[in-house]
């Protein structure tokens, strides 16, 4: 037995001790999942709350920031819980599926080697599988002396061997040749002259003496054949090494007779073929409606893709692992990129209630109440005044101003939310005069930014345009010298 053997049982032993350990646990209750699905998702809880005392990993840290930022939850520990478990679970079905399918190829390979008790390595007979072996060589000490590769090639046959193997080859050929018909006396199908005898080394070449109604590989060519018959020979020319032999064969050729269902079934396709060839001209081909007085109902074969599914979603669900992550934090990026592109008009909107005589606090409120009319007549959903819809509430309910103003900055996580809380923090706390005058140099500079970055933008995706341009080149490039030099 291979030593791998026992290597390929460590995870699916793991996995039942786990699940006995596991079975007693609580999913969160937004996890439905049943049967199999729901014992790794129990079995990933266990791992995770082991894991879970460690200190945070700054990915986890990362994530944890991301699910909150971006759910608006209070049930952080429940949906980072979920979120952790089904990552885990994952890796665990791949890794249970993948020791069985390991320990089923390691069963089907077999611990036999190759080499016999005499120290010797068999030869297959011809058609017998040829092989390669990996060869350690060792002195009685057990020293290694060298490895080898060696390739176990056919075995290969004697004038005598050959020349009898020829006699049964000759029998089996006859046999071959036939196919479906009952002797040579009559042939009304195919034949099916082969080069070469399953079993047997020979290599075979056919010499017909009339093409005219026999194929060189056996097709009957079916509207050339008389009504009386017509017989051809048929010479077979065996060679091995250098060594040929020769067998001659006379077909009767005969139309073929026809049996009720392939007779109905050419007359059909003549039938169809008339059909299409008579509406040449019109814009639909009517169909043969009966068929020796019986109707004919016609049925539209139509190709099953379904397997091909099946495959791209088993492929799909081993790829969303890796996915996850990514997508997680592709909706970060652009929960950012919509942040920055806002922040110079909800800065000019400050400047502009506050230098109307409005507070921070009210002019908060106002933006809220105006998106959350918006929202509610269509339109979508945008992350800044999300945050904004969200300081108005803690505001409601009675939080510090200038802390509520605090989280807001750290929330949207860029500099220029940072840099903007602190000045409206610093207003509350200490009061400033000059706040007005701030903002309104605020205002300023993040225009100045999104200039900058708009800049930037268009000069990377010139950059991304290099490659297609230069892939047209090409193309262009081809098709003027192509003519150019078949015109030589």
């Amino acid at each position: 037995m291979s030593k791998l053997f026992f290597l390929y049982l460590i995870i699916p032993v793991l996995m039942l001790v786990l699940f006995f350990l596991s079975k007693d646990l609580t999913l969160p209750e937004r996890v439905e999942d049943t049967g199999i699905s729901r014992a790794f998702l129990k079995i990933s809880l266990y791992i995770y709350q082991k894991l879970k005392a460690r200190p945070f990993s700054f990915s986890r840290e990362k994530i944890r920031t991301y699910l909150i930022t971006i759910e608006h939850k209070k049930d952080l520990e429940d949906l980072e819980t979920e979120y952790f478990i089904r990552k885990i679970s994952i890796v665990l079905l791949m890794a249970t599926a993948g020791s069985f399918l390991s320990l089923m190829l390691c069963l089907s390979i077999g611990t036999k080697g190759q080499i016999t008790e005499k120290g010797s390595l068999e030869r297959s007979d011809f058609g017998g599988k040829e092989y390669a072996v990996d060869l350690v060589a060792s002195d009685d000490v057990g020293n290694e002396l060298g490895q080898y590769h060696l390739s176990v090639e056919n075995r290969v046959y004697t004038d005598d061997e050959a020349n009898s193997l020829f006699e049964l080859a000759s029998e089996e050929l006859e046999t071959v040749v036939l196919k479906g018909n009952e002797s040579f006396d009559r042939v009304t199908t195919d034949l099916d002259l082969v080069e070469s005898i399953e079993g047997f080394p020979f290599e075979i070449r056919w010499k017909l003496d009339n093409y005219e109604v026999l194929h060189f590989d056996g097709r009957l060519i079916e509207e050339k054949i008389p009504e009386e018959g017509l017989v051809v020979e048929l010479v077979a020319n065996y060679s091995y090494k250098d060594l040929h032999w020769q067998q001659v064969f006379y077909a009767n050729i005969l139309p073929k007779v026809l049996n009720p269902a392939e007779r109905a079934y050419v007359e059909i396709e003549k039938m169809l073929q008339s059909a299409d060839e008579q509406s040449q001209e019109t814009g639909e081909i009517v169909l043969p409606k009966t068929y020796e007085d019986r109707q004919i109902i016609w049925n539209q074969k139509i190709k099953d893709n379904s397997i091909l599914l099946l495959l791209l979603t088993l492929i799909g669900g081993a790829a969303s692992y890796v996915l996850k992550d990514k997508e997680l934090k592709k909706t970060m990026e652009e929960r950012q990129q919509e942040l920055l592109s806002d922040y110079p008009q909800f800065v000019s909107k400050l400047v502009l209630y506050m230098g109307a005589g409005m507070t921070v606090r009210n002019v908060f409120s106002k933006l809220a109440a105006s998106y959350v009319k918006k929202r509610e007549s269509g339109a979508q959903k945008r992350y800044l005044y999300e945050e904004i819809l969200r300081v108005n509430r803690e505001l409601m309910t009675g939080a510090s101003e200038s802390e509520t103003y605090e989280r807001f900055g750290a929330r949207c996580m860029a500099k220029q939310y940072t840099r903007l809380s602190t000045l409206l923090s610093q207003n509350i706390r200490k009061g400033n005069s000059e706040l007005l005058s701030l903002l309104s140099e605020e205002s300023k500079k993040a225009f100045e930014e999104r200039m900058e970055k708009v800049r930037k933008t268009g000069e990377e995706a010139g950059t991304k345009l290099l490659m297609p341009m230069i892939i047209m080149l090409v193309i262009v490039m081809i098709m003027i010298m192509i003519p150019a030099y078949m015109a030589f």
